[in-house]
């Protein structure tokens, strides 16, 4: 059962922010003093759009972080009161993986974090900030760390990546960390139940699954075009390799958005057809999105926010059948082989992508998704009522459920 002060947490993050989906209810208190905790904000990825979603809830919330870097994510955070460790002050950006011996003592760096409420966004780091005593800390999990305990997220194709070998000697002492950090919180909230299963195994925890906000709203359903669409970070978990491998045997045009490590081996291996956006901003996403033939997803998801955008513009999803896919995707989609490694997924990867060449442009289907953002708010108010999932208008339900579980 929540603690009353959980309770007013919910129902403040509902009711302020979704007046035309939540229910009348009599006055309550506010949560008090909020504060937001983030792994970095150097990035434009999921897990930033949470963040983001989050502060526009509670705007004069702070947000403690290990560095920002205005220019390499979302611009809206540049109204934001940005509190940072003394990583900030170190001439890094794209190296920032390199520093994950630091991490745990940035967030110590910070000191016990005062607030009523304390609201840890966290795929790795962002759950072991400290807070005081009397603060109901609640985390809001993306992922544990896949560093620590997924063996893709460093790796690709079979070799091993110099961070991945300069991590083995402090895996163990980070784990242990890691474990402890966890148990400290209040409350521990997955934003799917792939995530969810995940947090169980590496702590025991049996989180509460809440989708992340997605505005689809911002998105028509339209005919599909005559390109594929990749929306990405560039790193191997990713497999971003494979889709641009898969295109230029086909011979399909293939666009390309995202800015990572791997840029540049991509960019060797793809074919004259296949553009490389870098990171866009959303309008232009949204009219990739809407003008596609495909998007394709070859990595394992936490959640899949892209996959739920693809659906909202009415385009076929293209995805490795495991993780936040097999919750997201919906009915006249398709899903690929999951299991038995790269050659497999490549195997029914290139199958998978070869009828589209000859596919007729079919009529996008309203109602593939109701607006995600309204209905993930409501799943947090569901929360407060001691559901164990989100209501059933929010995004899809799991693949062969009756109900709903980005």
């Amino acid at each position: 059962m929540p603690s009353s002060c959980e309770r007013r947490v919910m129902s403040a993050a509902t009711a302020s922010a979704v007046p035309d989906v939540a229910e009348p209810e009599t006055s309550s208190p506010g949560p008090g003093r909020v504060a937001i905790v983030h792994d970095y904000l150097n990035q434009r990825g999921g897990a930033e759009k949470v963040v983001l979603e989050i502060s526009n809830i509670w705007p004069n919330a702070p947000i403690y972080t290990s560095l920002y870097r205005p220019a390499s994510t979302f611009a809206a955070f540049g109204g934001r009161d940005i509190r940072t460790s003394f990583l900030d002050r170190l001439p890094v950006d794209c190296g920032f993986r390199n520093l994950f011996p630091l991490y745990p003592a940035a967030f110590r760096s910070l000191g016990e974090i005062d607030a009523d409420v304390v609201i840890a966004s966290s795929s790795g780091w962002g759950h072991m900030a400290r807070t005081t005593q009397e603060a109901l800390h609640v985390v809001y999990c993306h992922t544990p760390a896949r560093w620590l305990y997924g063996e893709e997220h460093l790796s690709a194709g079979g070799r091993v990546a110099t961070a991945e070998r300069l991590l083995a000697p402090f895996a163990g002492g980070l784990r242990r960390l890691d474990a402890r950090a966890a148990l400290r919180a209040d409350a521990y909230i997955a934003n799917s139940a792939s995530t969810a299963q995940r947090v169980r195994a590496a702590y025991g925890i049996d989180a509460t699954v809440v989708y992340p906000p997605v505005h689809t709203e911002r998105l028509e359903p339209r005919p599909r075009g005559e390109r594929l669409l990749v929306i990405s970070r560039l790193l191997p978990y990713k497999r971003v390799d494979l889709i641009v491998s898969a295109a230029r045997k086909l011979g399909l045009g293939l666009d390309v958005v995202g800015d990572g490590p791997q840029l540049a081996d991509l960019r060797r291996g793809a074919g004259p057809d296949t553009t490389f956006h870098g990171a866009v901003e959303e309008d232009a996403v949204a009219a990739l999105l809407q003008s596609c033939s495909a998007v394709c997803v070859a990595g394992e998801e936490d959640f899949g926010i892209v996959a739920v955008e693809a659906q909202a513009a009415g385009k076929l999803v293209v995805a490795y059948g495991r993780g936040g896919a097999r919750e997201t995707v919906v009915s006249g989609v398709v899903v690929v082989g999951a299991g038995g490694g790269d050659g497999r997924l490549r195997r029914h990867l290139v199958p998978a992508l070869h009828p589209l060449r000859a596919a007729d442009a079919v009529r996008a289907r309203r109602g593939v998704l109701r607006p995600g953002l309204p209905a993930t708010r409501s799943g947090v108010r569901r929360r407060d009522r001691g559901a164990s999932a989100p209501p059933s208008c929010a995004t899809p339900a799991p693949r062969g459920s009756a109900g709903s579980a980005r």
